[in-house]
This record gives C-alpha cells, sequence and structure tokens, in this order.
C-alpha cells in the first residue's frame, strides 16, 4: 500500500468567498491543517528541502523547526517529524505533546504529493 492511501489522503479545491482554496485531507486533521500553510509551490519546495537537508544529515543532527504563518510549527527530526499547533506554547514549554508525529520519511512523501498537487491539480478530489 502507498502512504497516501495508509492515510486516507485526498485532496480538493474549495470555493470560499470567490477565492478557491486547495486542500488536503486526512486521517490526520494536525497534517491537514499544517499543509494547508504551504499552498505555492515556492513553500512546498522549501519544506521539501528543510526534509532533505535534515534526512541528508547523521541521526545526531539537531531537528529542523518550521514556523508557519498561522503559528503553528513543524519540528522535523531524522526518523520522524512532529506537528505542533502552536509555537507560542512550543517556545514557553519544549516539552508540550505535539498535535501528531509521522515518521519523516512518510512526511515527505505526503509533502511532495501535496506538491504535486499545489503544481497540476492531478487527482482533484471535491
Amino acid at each position: 500500500m502507498s502512504i497516501i492511501t495508509d492515510y486516507k489522503i485526498s485532496f480538493g479545491v474549495r470555493k470560499i468567498h470567490n477565492t478557491n482554496f486547495k486542500f488536503i485531507s486526512s486521517t490526520r486533521p494536525s497534517l491537514n491543517a499544517i499543509l494547508f500553510e504551504f499552498r505555492s509551490i515556492t513553500s512546498c519546495d522549501d519544506l521539501l528541502s528543510a526534509i532533505d537537508l535534515r534526512l541528508d544529515n547523521s541521526p545526531q543532527s539537531e531537528d529542523f523547526f518550521i514556523p508557519t504563518q498561522g503559528l503553528q510549527m513543524i519540528r522535523i527530526g531524522y526518523s520522524e517529524t512532529k506537528l505542533y499547533h502552536d509555537e507560542n506554547k512550543y517556545d514557553a514549554n519544549p516539552n508540550i505533546a505535539p498535535g501528531d508525529i509521522l515518521p519523516t520519511a512518510e512526511f515527505k512523501e505526503i509533502v511532495k504529493a501535496w506538491r504535486n498537487f499545489v503544481v497540476n491539480d492531478s487527482g482533484l478530489l471535491t
């Protein structure tokens, strides 16, 4: 099975106030909310570059922290990626539980699929 099937991921477009917004729907609400923040090709490419940089370094290297404009945060580790709903709460208490944890390799595949959808709308499901 594929990661997309495992997470029951679908992509779509919804019109909100006369503007089309691309969205992801999956079994992981935190993943849906975080990826909604990466709606441009450039932002998707930046996220993929950060994932690749982290995976290309040794497991003992420090995690990468990616804040979003919506004040959420992604913590990319070598083996797992943690999604946080509130960057400020994490800053106040780094021991706070993440909203979700995914294997980094799986997160990369999901981001790649999302980027492909952002680029060309293939697989459009509404």
